[in-house]
């Protein structure tokens, strides 16, 4: 199996939409606008050996644009406005079409339970309880149009982004509705080794051509592959665990820190691996219904087994999908870093052996929110000019002790 041919796990169906919560108090007559993760937005380096600017993108997950007025709004014009030092520097209209196909879809998998299955995804319970989903542009009292994963692309870091909002009532009054993010190029206090020895590649990271980048539970995670002659993450036929060459690998903590949580009792299965007879559309078919039927039990067995550590300045660092058995730590354990924690497995909602790694600003597990982060110990592999302190997709990692 070639590694452009695997679905990486730990992924959540690009059918997911999704809005969750920032308020602003609703005048007479005006709109409320509520933005998912609310507050902030982090940017992600886009930097390479060759690359000849400083690029940095930005993600606003999820928006939704509320009426709790008793009259009719009709939606005219949802804008984007960046500000850096007081100066607008980019103006991005957000499409008719897309708002309404995005409410419409909502309104859908609501309709058809998903929303409360992938309420870690979509949040809806958090923000979005009282309100229901408009299918056109006009909103009804206590209902909303949806939007999703709007992406800009910046040549400086900006201070701001302003979502801005024009309707009319039933009478053409105009309404106006309005809310910002504050945007941060994140760079942790604390300092940090990769949670792995040796040569690996980055196969899910926060680039936008990779699923992890399109959910706050996930948006800066990675999933680290080994691989071997033929460029394939596995010896032989690649349907045995023990095949693959990252299975097994030990795990170590990227600093010092508390374990907050662990999952060591998930088991694993030869089954779950693509299977010499499938098809890669079989096989993502039926990981998809292997992941229905995780949460069903709940949003943690997506995870398999796993250590979530507590680092200084509220940031916690996750390992998923471990060997069972392997967990070498319990709730309350101090680690130091390059501590060993457990070892790679292919428990959980996993395509084949790999590590999920991701920094988080919380322990909640299913609720918490993705932080960007660097890695002291490593050289990107051939090159490496010293400049780029993030990682993307498809990079080979090396660390240098």
């Amino acid at each position: 199996m070639s590694v452009k041919s695997i679905y990486y796990s730990f992924f959540l169906l690009l059918i997911m939409l999704a809005g969750c919560s920032s308020e602003v108090v609703s005048e007479s007559n005006q709109l409320e606008i509520r933005i998912e993760p609310k507050d902030t937005v982090f940017v992600y380096e886009i930097k390479g050996v060759g690359t000849p600017l400083n690029l940095y993108n930005a993600v606003i997950q999820n928006m939704a644009i509320v009426n709790l007025n008793k009259e009719r709004a009709i939606v005219e014009e949802v804008w984007l406005d960046v500000y850096k030092g007081g100066q607008l520097m980019q103006k991005l209209r957000i499409e008719d079409s897309s708002l309404i196909k995005t409410s419409q879809k909502f309104k859908m998998y609501k309709e058809q339970g998903v929303l409360a299955l992938y309420d870690f995804q979509f949040r809806t319970s958090k923000y979005l309880s009282d309100i229901s989903f408009s299918e056109n542009k006009m909103l009804e009292e206590n209902q909303g149009l949806i939007s999703t994963y709007n992406t800009l692309l910046f040549q400086r870091v900006p201070d701001s982004i302003h979502i801005k909002v024009k309707a009319t009532n039933s009478v053409g009054k105009t309404m106006h509705g309005q809310n910002s993010l504050r945007v941060i190029n994140h760079t942790s206090e604390n300092t940090y080794d990769l949670p792995l020895a040796g040569r690996w590649v980055a196969i899910g990271t926060p680039s936008l051509v990779s699923h992890h980048r399109w959910g706050a539970l996930q948006e800066f995670a990675f999933d680290f592959v080994k691989i071997g002659e033929g460029n394939k993450s596995h010896s032989g036929k690649g349907d045995k665990l023990e095949q693959y060459y990252a299975y097994g690998e030990p795990v170590f903590s990227i600093g010092d820190g508390v374990v907050v949580s662990t999952m060591n009792e998930m088991t694993e299965s030869d089954q779950n691996l693509k299977q010499v007879t499938e098809t890669s559309e079989e096989f993502l078919s039926r990981t998809m219904m292997n992941q229905q039927k995780l949460l069903q039990k709940g949003f943690k067995y997506t995870t398999g087994n796993y250590v979530i550590i507590e680092h200084s300045n509220n940031e916690y660092s996750y390992y998923l999908h471990l060997k069972p058995g392997s967990v070498m730590l319990k709730e309350g354990d101090r680690v130091k870093k390059g501590q060993p924690i457990g070892n790679i497995g292919h428990s959980g909602n996993s395509t084949e052996p790999h590590l999920h790694f991701h920094l988080s600003n919380s322990a909640v597990i299913d609720y918490s929110r993705s932080i960007p982060v660097q890695f002291d110990n490593i050289e990107l592999w051939p090159d490496d000019n010293g400049n780029i302190r993030h990682i993307h997709n498809g990079q080979i990692i090396e660390t240098k002790n």
